[in-house]
Order: structure tokens, then sequence, then C-alpha cells
């Protein structure tokens, strides 16, 4: 399962089309932080990545990125963002995010990202 994390519903809906399109199906989305924190609680040890916006109401991409590496420390965690901004880039992989992805990107983009974090 991935988990799409992104305030954004055309960002959702992107990325889910993009990665469905690439054989990925079994997807779950949440619209903010806090809703993505109770999803990743809830599918504990059945999530194989997240895909986390940083900029979201509630809670944004890393307050959940803490909250989620407080219970998994192992699975892969990809930032999505419109931020180029090198320290929260840093802060981000200090926190334990395995990668980064700059918006607006393409479907191959994405899934080329995918396959090299999750070791496909």
């Amino acid at each position: 399962m991935i988990l799409i994390v992104d305030d954004s519903d055309i960002g959702r809906e992107v990325i889910k089309k993009s990665l469905m399109m690439n054989g990925y199906t079994n997807l779950e989305e949440a619209e903010n932080g806090a809703v993505g924190l109770e999803k990743a609680k809830a599918h504990q040890g059945k999530i194989k990545l997240y895909l986390l916006d940083i900029n979201m109401p509630v809670m944004n991409g890393l307050e959940l990125l803490e909250a989620i590496r407080a219970f998994d420390t192992s699975t892969p965690v990809v930032m999505l963002t419109t931020e180029t901004d090198k320290a929260k880039m840093a802060k981000a992989k200090e926190m334990g995010a395995t990668g980064w992805i700059i918006k607006p990107f393409d479907g191959e983009k994405l899934t080329n990202v995918i396959k090299i974090v999750m070791k496909e």
C-alpha cells in the first residue's frame, strides 16, 4: 500500500493516476497530515511507501514525517513539494525522509523515484 497525503484534491488525483498507470493499485489517500497520521497508524505494517506533501493545513508534512518516524522507522518516505528550500530538504532528510520530489513533476519521474526508494 502507498499512502498519499496531500491537501490538493487535484494533486492526489494526478499522483494516483500516475501510480495506477504504472501498476501501483493499492493506494490510500488523506487530505491533511492529521488524517494521514490516523491512516498511517490504522494501516501500520501494510504501508510500503509514504508520499507526503510539505505544505498542508492542520498538520504539515514535516510534522507528519516526525509522527510517522516515531512508530515506523524503516518505510520509505518521499516528500512532495513546491519548496526548493535547501534547509527544509536537509531538515526532512535529517528527520528520516528517503527522497524529495519538486512539484510539478511528471508521472515518469515519480515512478522512477518510487522504484528507487522501494528498491524495485
